[in-house]
């Protein structure tokens, strides 16, 4: 997997987000983010976790909008601690 951290991805519709984490989980790549502004300056408090997909042979990101999914993959990055979450 092509480190990504740190790196600028734009998605179709135009929004922007930085790979802050990544990950590897059952074969399948995931990427924690955050949404950058139109003009790349400033970071957003919002994030978002993508996993890669392939669609026509190219790499695609659709978001991860499974709650369970979501925090696994936080945990699993070190973005959330284990021993005192529910």
């Amino acid at each position: 997997m092509e480190n990504r951290i740190n790196q600028v991805m734009e998605l179709a519709d135009g929004n922007k987000y930085v790979v802050m984490k990544q990950a590897v989980y059952k074969g399948e790549s995931y990427y924690v983010t955050a949404k950058l502004t139109d003009d790349e300056t400033d970071v957003l408090e919002e994030f978002k976790v993508f996993k890669q997909v392939m669609h026509n042979e190219q790499p695609c990101m659709i978001e991860v909008n499974d709650p369970s999914l979501v925090k696994l993959v936080c945990k699993y990055v070190g973005l959330l601690d284990t021993e005192n979450q529910n």
